[in-house]
């Protein structure tokens, strides 16, 4: 088992050598494997980079960003109108979304996110689209997914399990997939958190999933 001093170090380390991120303003804690990050982020890119860096690192179970997006001095902040101006236009230029089933609002750079898309995974593409968009702080996602075809748990939760059995990052019999009207549960436990994203990610692309609640464990290494 890692101790937590040497966690700690090695995701310190790791955010020092992310151009994403200031390590200088980030402050590192663990308690049994768990890492807390504190202090503030260049962009809310530099926040999800720090997330990414720290989950990366062997021994870590649990990351809470705290974080607080702002922005350097240099860089000049477009306006909440200007923000959602971008975004609107980032959301028309992509084939896989349909931004007029959407609704946008800025408000301080805080982005809320309404509307409806037909498949699980456009939820969080829509979201992945919209952070690096300069001037955004923090996304309120409130995207509602409605399958424009209606498809049996039982065949969702038959193809999920079909998925893990297939990818390598991931023991299915370590994994218990459960489905009621398309909300998909994910329960058992996982070697690491690439093995966690890995199985979230067969249920992520799944024809009928609406909703997708993760509470795999990682073990303690």
């Amino acid at each position: 088992m890692r101790t937590d001093e040497l966690i700690k170090q090695s995701v310190v380390y790791e955010l020092s050598r992310d151009t994403r991120v200031d390590a200088s303003k980030v402050e590192v804690t663990v308690d049994d494997g768990r890492v807390t990050l504190t202090g503030e982020a260049p962009t809310l890119l530099g926040k999800s980079a720090a997330t990414d860096d720290a989950l990366a690192i062997l021994g870590v179970i649990e990351v809470d960003n705290l974080l607080v997006v702002k922005y350097p001095s240099s860089i000049r902040v477009p306006t909440d109108a200007e923000v959602k101006s971008n975004i609107l236009m980032k959301l028309a230029g992509s084939p896989d979304i349909d931004v007029l089933d959407l609704e946008v609002t800025v408000d301080a750079g805080v982005v809320t996110l309404r509307g409806s898309v037909d498949a699980y995974w456009k939820r969080s593409f829509v979201e992945n689209l919209v952070a690096p968009e300069a001037g955004v702080i923090f996304i309120e996602n409130h995207v509602a997914v409605t399958p424009t075809d209606e498809v049996l748990d039982k065949a969702i939760a038959e193809d999920i399990v079909t998925s893990l059995e297939a990818r390598a990052l991931v023991n299915a019999d370590d994994i218990e997939v459960s489905v009621s009207d398309g909300e998909v549960e994910l329960s058992g436990s996982v070697p690491d958190w690439a093995a966690r994203e890995a199985a979230a990610n067969a249920a992520l692309h799944t024809a009928g999933v609406k909703s997708l609640q993760n509470n795999l464990l990682i073990s303690r290494l």
